[in-house]
């Protein structure tokens, strides 16, 4: 029996198929979902995800959640000739979608897809799909009620999940979860690590404000997210950000592209903690100068933002004499600047030449920058200090 027969007598193995399929979600807020549907032939266990598109990295983050929640890999994964899969046929035959091939490759499974134009190929998936649809999405003919967010939509999908597969299938008079447990034994092991190369590069979000920088432009994200690594690609027009936490890929940012050396800031992404309106005031860098000072570190946008609110005279002329040395001397001099609260070019100058002799001395030991207070002139103090070093 060849490939073509065994999916049209639904002749599955134990431990060895999976397919997945999508369909049109809820409209939600406005906006239009997209499911993702993933099934087990053999136990007949389904699983439903709301995925933002169908685009290669969310198919591929879905396929890992749903291997998480099986226990294990399939040999093989069934679909349709979505482009994520075939991206062309030659007399018949579907060409496997390179990358797609690597992700199946890392999670040791084979990727096939359905015979064009014959939707019996693609077996239980259709069916799962329609009853999904049935008691996911609200029409005239059931008593489903529209979704008021998201987070309501995802609660009834974990909870449809929980249902359909906990009770008697129609079909194999037998309990999907229970044959399940039976199949995981057969199903081979996770990958160590997930599959995070289709997700995007690499970024760390800032630690001081949930922002996270890509091609020269600043995103917002979640002030929760501060610190964490996320991964940026681009779709479109739009900049799209993830988190991968618990082995599960999730969105949590989707920008219009913005400018270089400019900031896309979502409202929903605002800092309860913080008040809004004109005492929020955050640097944002015009030009290529002023995001190389705020680069240096996070005390660039501090120091910024003091040395503004007291008027200091040449701020520009200040961020060029910063770039102009090692990094370390001038977040030295920019914290000595904040500690006595003068941001006039002279000071900064003479706190840029102590931080280098500083680091020329002893480059082992950083020793406390020597106190400034008590005189209205720090600088002729520096001077005078510096002299006696």
């Amino acid at each position: 029996m060849n490939r073509f027969q065994l999916l049209h007598h639904g002749s599955f193995e134990p431990g060895k198929w999976a397919q997945y399929d999508f369909s049109d979600g809820p409209v939600v807020g406005g906006v239009k979902t997209t499911l993702f549907h993933f099934y087990l032939p053999y136990s007949r266990h389904r699983l439903v995800q709301r995925i933002p598109d169908q685009s290669l990295p969310n198919v591929i983050a879905a396929l890992h959640t749903c291997f998480v929640m099986i226990g294990g890999v399939p040999r093989y994964v069934l679909t349709d000739n979505a482009k994520t899969a075939a991206t062309t046929h030659v007399a018949g035959i579907g060409v496997l979608n390179a990358k797609m091939v690597k992700f199946a490759s890392a999670y040791g499974f084979s990727l096939w897809t359905c015979v064009p134009y014959d939707p019996a190929s693609k077996g239980g998936v259709e069916r799962a799909v329609r009853v999904a649809k049935e008691h996911l999405c609200p029409r005239d003919t059931n008593l489903i009620d529209a979704y008021e967010s998201l987070e309501q939509l995802e609660e009834a999908i974990a909870e449809f999940n929980r249902e359909i597969n906990g009770k008697v299938h129609a079909s194999s008079g037998k309990i999907p979860a229970l044959v399940l447990d039976e199949e995981r034994s057969l199903f081979s092991p996770l990958p160590a690590t997930p599959y995070v190369a289709a997700y995007g590069v690499m970024r760390k979000v800032e630690a001081n404000m949930g922002i996270v920088r890509y091609r020269r432009c600043g995103y917002s994200v979640d002030p929760s997210l501060r610190g964490s690594t996320v991964y940026v690609r681009e779709v479109g027009d739009e900049v799209v950000i993830v988190t991968v936490v618990q082995e599960r890929a999730t969105e949590v940012a989707r920008h219009k592209r913005g400018e270089p050396y400019g900031y896309v800031i979502s409202d929903q992404h605002k800092d309860p903690s913080h008040p809004s309106g004109p005492l929020v005031r955050h640097p944002i860098p015009t030009s290529a100068t002023q995001a190389k000072f705020l680069a240096i570190s996070p005390v660039a946008s501090t120091w910024l933002e003091h040395a503004a609110n007291v008027g200091a005279d040449r701020i520009p002329g200040s961020i060029e004499m910063f770039l102009t040395v090692e990094p370390n001397d001038a977040i030295w001099a920019m914290e000595a600047s904040l500690r006595v609260k003068e941001f006039d070019t002279a000071v900064i100058s003479a706190l840029l030449l102590k931080a280098k002799r500083i680091r020329v001395q002893t480059k082992s030991v950083k020793p406390e920058p020597t106190s400034l207070g008590g005189s209205t002139r720090p600088y002729a103090q520096l001077e005078r200090s510096a002299t006696h070093d």
